[in-house]
């Protein structure tokens, strides 16, 4: 394992760290809010999923939609893109891409394949079900064809290779690490938090996740690798794919598996009590 390697699985064990801080801080507030706020129940709670997820989902379609019609048409939307870039390349030093560098070998295709792989076998024994494979396919997989069609489908270029820290291949819009890091880190969160019974695990792995893929996305700015539009229309597609991904497994009559949701073990029947048997006194 490289320097970056060690470097980069540091970033992420400091994440986590940071994150079961904010968590642990913040329980107190937390059991007041759910205190106060009302518990609708099952089925009211999954029709309001439903419908703020759609609702989410519809909106984050607009905003993409948005930002890439910028990118096409060159508008005002994207006219800072290439400022941005290049006031953040005048403004980088030494130490800090080394750490920017092993930040976004996190969101690395290789790196992420591996975590979700190896997580989605963990938590596939653990429940005994294949359906968490089946969710990680889906959800890392098919975030990941999209994409790269939505990629060769714009052919953006990427920024001027003088304003570059490190060296890319392959378009700019949509940003690749931005969407693959959201839409993986999400999913091994949700796997987790659907395995185990902590709801102090469950939160700190949820934000530990979140932030840690939004500043994966930030570093591709850094690196000038990518325009700010990019990286934001990737935690955008991302979001929205893994907002569809959990609609899916919510409907009724989804195609996709109802995933990961646990089975009671049926009661063993009771023995079976004799007619003719005497009566006891």
């Amino acid at each position: 394992m490289g320097w970056s390697a060690v470097v980069s699985v540091a970033l992420a064990v400091v994440a986590v760290v940071i994150a079961f801080g904010v968590v642990m801080a913040s329980r107190p507030a937390t059991r007041r809010l759910v205190g106060v706020l009302p518990a609708p129940g099952r089925t009211a709670q999954s029709v309001i999923v439903l419908v703020a997820g759609a609702a989410v989902a519809v909106a984050l379609i607009n905003v993409f939609l948005a930002l890439l019609d910028g990118v096409r048409e060159n508008d005002d939307l994207t006219r800072f893109d290439r400022p941005i870039v290049e006031w953040v390349a005048s403004h980088r030093t030494g130490w800090a891409n080394s750490l920017v560098i092993a930040l976004t070998d996190i969101g690395g295709k290789a790196g992420l394949t591996l975590l979700l792989i190896a997580v989605a076998i963990v938590i596939a024994v653990r429940l005994r079900s294949w359906r968490p494979v089946a969710l990680a396919a889906v959800s890392g997989g098919g975030g990941a064809l999209l994409v790269t069609g939505i990629k060769a489908l714009v052919a953006r270029d990427r920024p001027d290779p003088l304003l570059r820290a490190v060296t890319e291949d392959g378009f700019s819009f949509p940003s690749g690490h931005s969407a693959s890091s959201l839409v993986v880190l999400c999913t091994v969160a949700w796997l987790v938090s659907k395995a185990v019974t902590s709801n102090t695990i469950r939160a700190t792995i949820w934000v530990a996740a979140v932030p840690l893929a939004l500043a994966i996305g930030l570093s591709r700015i850094y690196l000038g690798v990518h325009y700010p539009t990019d990286v934001l229309a990737g935690w955008v597609l991302g979001a929205t794919w893994l907002i569809t991904v959990a609609l899916a497994v919510r409907l009724p009559s989804s195609p996709i598996v109802p995933l990961i949701r646990r089975r009671r073990p049926a009661p063993e029947p009771a023995e079976p009590v004799e007619a003719d048997a005497p009566a006891r006194r």
